[in-house]
């Protein structure tokens, strides 16, 4: 009887830490973003446009789309398309951030994911309302994939 309850003991052990080992949030845990990854040049491969009408997201367009071009220097420059002005680009955690100096204007890109091989940014377009306050008038997501 002794050793019964021994065994049901360390049974128990056994499941509770199997248990507590196991959680749903590993799974959803976002991969962490390597600044190193996203030296190099990117061709787009698909958008994905949604509004925000009547507070619901709305699908405009979701599709292939290969003319979107960025190329990425361990200087802190880039390139986007074929345009020659460089910008300057800085990443914190998720945020992607491309300085325009010459026309005097920033735009903040969210990184949803960002690998050797793959690159996944939304920029989010947000108005002014009366109130002085803002609200998301429209997002757009683009997959990208390194050609070098």
């Amino acid at each position: 009887m002794k050793a019964f309850r021994i065994l049901a003991a360390l049974m128990m052990a056994v499941v509770c830490v199997g248990l507590s080992s196991c959680s749903k949030d590993d799974d959803e845990k976002t991969p962490e973003i390597n600044q190193a990854n996203l030296i190099g040049k990117w061709q787009s491969t698909w958008e994905r446009v949604h509004e925000i009408q009547n507070g619901k997201e709305v699908t405009i367009s979701d599709e292939a789309y290969t003319d979107g071009f960025w190329e990425f220097k361990a200087d802190g420059t880039c390139l986007q398309g074929g345009d020659s002005q460089l910008y300057k680009w800085t990443l914190k955690g998720n945020e992607l951030t491309i300085i325009d100096e010459l026309r005097g204007f920033t735009d903040i890109y969210i990184v949803k994911e960002l690998t050797a091989s793959k690159l996944v940014l939304v920029f989010e377009d947000w108005d002014n309302t009366d109130d002085g306050g803002e609200v998301l008038d429209d997002a757009t997501t683009t997959t990208y994939k390194k050609i070098s």
